[in-house]
């Protein structure tokens, strides 16, 4: 084998593991916004708001420093997604301050179990009948969780509720991406997207009250999230899908319920009854069971039928994180959480 070679095969294979790590990097920093969110101390609707205006400035600024600018067309692409990530986020921060971190996380990772069947409707990308089975025993896990928290924790059908609402909003977040976002790529759909979603939240913020009167504590937070999922997790997400499988990134992104739960019991004290532990682990396999079997399915398809056009499975995120697909590629399925 040549030098050359040689040379060229060990730049491949840094730039997997570069990929690699930037995959486990985003893993991590989506896993902490239920527990960044529930630190805040602080309104809900007040850290989306604050988390959206601060993600503006920072997508906008890039832009601007690489000589490019939002036209009207991006604005128009970005517009209804941009509206169902500002509803989002507001639904899924609100909740998690009203709701243990374990119900919030495991609420926000069943949104691929509606994105999938979505986009096999409306986009015609593949999609497996029987992994319905596993989506139904993931399902049933969720319910045991739901149905086991300690009676003196911090879950509430309240934040049960805006956990739900958050998830279904998601899905018409990822959906609408698919349909509007075409060919503008991400740093300028993002720069677009984001004040359309801080404008969304806006009269939320106001009604709430006391926008500028957020604690030393929320402020901190609120910057810590804004650069953490709104910044950093993104621009991974971006980075390792030059070299590494959006699918294989999807299916990894199955760890960060069990994540999230870490984070609480570490940074939060929160803790689990043994039946949630069970219920965790069957949502987990559950959704990663439902995951592979789509991704095996999509790649039948490709080779069982050429003539198609290429389709991806859609990997799996927590509401309140904006994963932004390419659009050759199938939806992402994010959250973001956020």
């Amino acid at each position: 084998m040549t030098s050359a070679v040689q040379g060229r095969l060990t730049r491949g294979l840094s730039a997997k593991a570069w990929g690699a790590l930037a995959v486990v990097g985003l893993v991590i920093a989506f896993s902490l916004s239920s527990t960044l969110g529930k630190r805040a101390e602080t309104p809900g609707v007040l850290i989306a708001f604050w988390r959206l205006a601060m993600v503006s400035v920072v997508w906008n600024a890039y832009l601007m420093a690489t000589g490019r600018r939002v036209t009207l067309r991006h604005v128009r692409q970005a517009f209804i997604p941009g509206v169902f990530l500002g509803l989002n986020l507001t639904a899924f921060f609100t909740g998690a301050t009203h709701n243990s971190v374990a119900n919030a996380a495991l609420i926000g990772s069943l949104s691929p179990f509606l994105i999938v069947p979505i986009g096999a409707w409306l986009f015609r990308e593949s999609f497996d009948l029987r992994a319905l089975v596993f989506a139904l025993i993931a399902f049933g896990g969720v319910v045991i969780v739901l149905l086991n928290a300690p009676p003196a924790g911090d879950a509430s059908v309240r934040g049960n509720v805006l956990g739900m609402t958050a998830m279904v909003l998601w899905t018409g977040y990822v959906v609408s991406i698919r349909a509007f976002r075409r060919d503008t790529d991400v740093a300028t759909f993002m720069a677009a997207l984001c004040p359309i979603a801080t404008v969304a939240v806006l009269p939320l913020a106001i009604a709430n009250g006391g926008m500028f009167g957020m604690s030393a504590t929320g402020w901190t937070y609120t910057l810590i999230l804004t650069f953490v999922t709104g910044v950093a997790a993104h621009g991974l997400m971006v980075f390792a899908q030059r070299t590494i499988q959006i699918g294989t990134i999807g299916i990894s992104q199955v760890i960060q319920p069990a994540l999230a739960v870490l984070w609480s019991f570490l940074l939060l004290g929160e803790r689990l009854r043994p039946l949630q532990a069970l219920g965790i682990t069957i949502v987990m396999a559950g959704l990663f069971a439902f995951l592979v079997l789509n991704q095996r399915g999509g790649r039948a398809r490709r080779v069982t039928e050429p003539g198609d056009a290429p389709s991806v499975p859609i990997p799996f995120a927590a509401a309140g994180t904006e994963v932004l697909p390419d659009p050759r590629e199938a939806m992402v399925r994010q959250p973001e959480p956020p």
